[in-house]
């Protein structure tokens, strides 16, 4: 396992992603700290569904048979 140092630049901490890992200049992350110190990078973004085909999320046993009326929101 490779391992990277944490150092200071300015008023922040840096610690330099490995080219190894292939991950392009200029992505943005959102970070989680875990109670335990781990920190998880996590890529952001913008259409999460931007590459999948139609009714490839569609899991039929999940199908309640709701039929949206169109006026759902009238209520809110």
């Amino acid at each position: 396992m490779a391992t990277v140092k944490a150092r200071k630049q300015g008023n922040s901490i840096m610690i330099t992603i490995p080219s190894s890992l292939e991950v392009e200049a200029g992505t943005e992350f959102f970070f989680i700290r875990k109670e335990n110190g781990a920190i998880t990078l996590i890529p952001k973004e913008n259409d999460h569904f931007k590459n999948t085909t139609p009714g490839e999320y569609y899991l039929p046993e999940l199908d309640a048979g709701y039929v949206p009326s169109g006026e759902e929101l009238d209520e809110i």
